[in-house]
């Protein structure tokens, strides 16, 4: 696991793409911070592509575009996922979402992923 995952308490490995917020996590204003939210969605957006990646192939994101839209909680545990809106040769459209414990939105992104052959 990358230090900055370990850092902020993303486990890679995990099943769910899942945070229990803490100090650590806020900004100024006592909330979770805008990147920690975009570092969730960007995990879960990635896993949903390389769900569906062939033999050989990584995936790499283009773009990823956030809309907060509500202020995330210390205390409170994060969830996020994602579905795959279009796959062509080359590019992945997904989208995300990050809800809190109470099942209340987050935050949601539109993103790209590029899919391309592994280097060997």
């Amino acid at each position: 696991m990358s230090d900055f995952l370990k850092h902020i308490g993303l486990d890679r490995q995990a099943e769910k793409v899942q945070l229990t917020v803490s100090d650590i996590h806020s900004n100024r204003n006592g909330n979770v911070q805008g990147g920690v939210l975009a570092t969730m969605l960007d995990m879960a957006c990635g896993r949903e592509v390389a769900s569906h990646l062939d033999e050989g192939q990584t995936t790499a994101t283009v773009s990823l575009t956030v809309t907060y839209l509500r202020p995330g909680r210390i205390g409170s545990t994060l969830t996020a996922n994602a579905e795959t809106l279009h796959r062509g040769k080359n590019l992945v459209m997904v989208q995300g979402d990050v809800f809190d414990d109470e099942d209340r939105r987050i935050a949601h992104a539109a993103a790209t992923f590029s899919v391309m052959d592994r280097q060997s």
